[in-house]
C-alpha cells in the first residue's frame, strides 16, 4: 500500500497549494519526511500550455528560419511579378503560422487558383494559392489592361487565362527552387492547377501544415499568395533549419546564387533590331514612288548600323550576310550617356 497517501501527506500537499507555511510538523517521522519531499516536488512543477487542436510541431527557431528564408522568396516574387505586370509590384511576407490542413483548405476561395506540386528530394507535396484578384489582375495586364481585377466576378478561369498564368507560375516555381538553394537543392515537379480546393488531398485533414502568406500590392490590385507545406514534407529538412548553419551556408552559396542568376538571365529572350539608315520624304513623293526609283537617305554610306535592344540603342555594327541571311557584326558598345543621341537624332556620325 506504499502508493496510497496518508492523511498527513494529504494535509502537507493541501498546505503547499494554499501557500500556508505551517507544513504540519505533527506528522510522524516517515509521514513528515514524505510531506517535505512532496512539497519540494510541487514547488518545482511548471505548467506549460498545450494546444491539442494545433500542436506546435515546428519550434520557434525553425519557424523564424523559414520566415527568413522565404523573405528572399518574397523579393524574387516581387521581381517576377513586376516583369509580368510591366510595373512595380511590392511583395512582403504577411505571416508564418502552423495550422491544420483542413483549416487551410477552408480558407481558400472556391473557385480558386491553386497549384499543387511535388518537392524533391523529400517527395512530399505542397500547395501555392494565388488569390483570385491577383490572378485576374495578371490576366488583365497581359491582355493590355491596367492590371486591375475590379468588376470581375468570382468565376472559373478559362483555358486561355490558365495558359497565361501557367507561364508566370513557371517562373515562380524557379524562384522557389532558388529560395531553398542555401539549405539544399530542391527540384519541384508535377505542378498541377486545381480550381476546386476540395479536390486537393495532399495530406490528412488533421495534419499540421506550415502556412506562409505573402502580400502582393500593385497600383490597381492587391491580394495574397499562400504557400502551404505539410509537416511531413519538411520533416526531413527541419534539422537543417538552424539559424547559424543557415547563415554559414548563405555566405558560402553566394557565388553559387550569382551563377544561378546569371544562368537564368542567359535564357532571357530580347528583341533585336538593326537600323541601317534613316531618312525623311514627303507623303506626295511616297505616293509617286514606282518600281526602280531610288530613295536618298540622310545616313552616310560609311556609317555603321545601330542595333536596338527593346527599342534602346545599345551597339554599333557593320551590316553583311552570313550564307543567305542578313547579319550584322557588333563593333562598338554605345555608352549610356550617348543613347539619347542615337535615339532622337536622325543618325549621328560615330566618332
Amino acid at each position: 500500500m506504499g502508493d496510497i497517501l496518508s492523511q498527513d501527506e494529504i494535509d502537507q500537499l493541501r498546505s503547499v497549494a494554499e501557500g500556508s507555511d505551517d507544513s504540519g510538523g505533527g506528522g510522524g517521522g516517515d509521514g513528515g519526511g514524505g510531506g517535505g519531499a512532496f512539497e519540494d516536488v510541487a514547488s518545482q512543477q511548471i505548467a506549460t500550455a498545450y494546444d491539442f487542436k494545433h500542436p506546435a510541431r515546428v519550434n520557434k527557431d525553425q519557424l523564424r528560419t523559414l520566415e527568413s528564408l522565404h523573405d528572399n522568396f518574397a523579393r524574387l516574387l516581387g521581381s517576377t511579378f513586376s516583369g509580368a505586370m510591366r510595373a512595380v509590384v511590392d511583395v512582403d511576407t504577411a505571416f508564418v503560422d502552423q495550422t491544420t490542413y483542413a483549416e487551410f483548405i477552408m480558407s481558400l476561395s472556391n473557385p480558386s487558383c491553386s497549384y499543387q506540386f511535388t518537392v524533391g528530394p523529400t517527395h512530399g507535396q505542397a500547395i501555392m494559392d494565388f488569390a483570385m484578384p491577383v490572378a485576374f489582375a495578371f490576366v488583365d495586364r497581359i491582355f493590355g489592361g491596367k492590371g486591375s481585377s475590379q468588376g470581375v466576378d468570382a468565376r472559373q478561369l478559362t483555358a486561355i487565362e490558365m495558359g497565361v498564368l501557367n507561364k508566370i507560375v513557371k517562373r515562380v516555381i524557379e524562384d522557389l527552387e532558388a529560395t531553398w538553394e542555401p539549405i539544399l537543392r530542391v527540384e519541384i515537379s508535377d505542378v498541377e492547377l486545381e480550381t476546386n480546393p476540395e479536390f486537393m488531398q495532399i495530406t490528412a485533414a488533421s495534419e499540421i501544415v506550415i502556412l506562409l502568406a505573402f502580400e502582393v500590392n500593385s497600383t490597381n490590385a492587391s491580394g495574397l499568395v499562400s504557400l502551404c507545406y505539410p509537416f511531413f514534407t519538411l520533416e526531413s529538412i527541419l534539422p537543417r533549419l538552424g539559424q547559424q548553419s543557415y547563415a554559414r551556408q548563405t555566405r558560402a552559396n553566394k557565388d553559387e546564387l550569382m551563377r544561378s542568376n546569371r544562368l537564368r538571365l542567359d535564357k532571357t529572350y530580347l528583341p533585336l533590331r538593326a537600323e541601317l539608315a534613316r531618312g525623311m520624304v514627303s507623303f506626295q513623293d511616297l505616293q509617286n514612288l514606282q518600281e526602280g526609283d531610288v530613295l536618298r537617305l540622310d545616313t552616310p554610306i560609311r556609317d555603321q548600323a545601330v542595333v536596338f535592344v527593346e527599342e534602346e540603342p545599345k551597339f554599333l555594327a557593320l551590316p553583311g550576310r552570313v550564307g543567305r541571311k542578313n547579319a550584322v557584326q557588333i563593333t562598338q558598345f554605345i555608352d549610356r550617356e550617348n543613347e539619347e543621341i542615337f535615339k532622337n537624332k536622325a543618325r549621328p556620325i560615330p566618332v
